[in-house]
């Protein structure tokens, strides 16, 4: 499954490395990206080893709560 948000106006250093060791430690995190000069996060994850409520929860532990974007998709 991926998860991408396309704008995220909390991203910003500091969030991108709490995302970072977080996404790193996560099982089932497959591949993810972080792009701070257009706030975009993608994240590909196997949902059979991480749920999104899961994730979203992580997420949210480093400073990116799902309700503060802008735009995201979950494919």
């Amino acid at each position: 499954m991926e998860f991408k948000a396309l704008r995220v106006p909390s991203l910003n250093k500091t969030v991108a490395e709490n995302l970072n060791t977080v996404l790193k430690q996560l099982t089932g995190v497959k591949k993810f990206e972080i792009t701070l000069e257009t706030q975009e996060l993608y994240i590909m994850f196997d949902e059979n080893q991480v749920g999104f409520q899961t994730l979203a929860q992580e997420m949210a532990k480093a400073g990116c709560s799902l309700k503060n974007i802008d735009a995201a998709l979950l494919l």
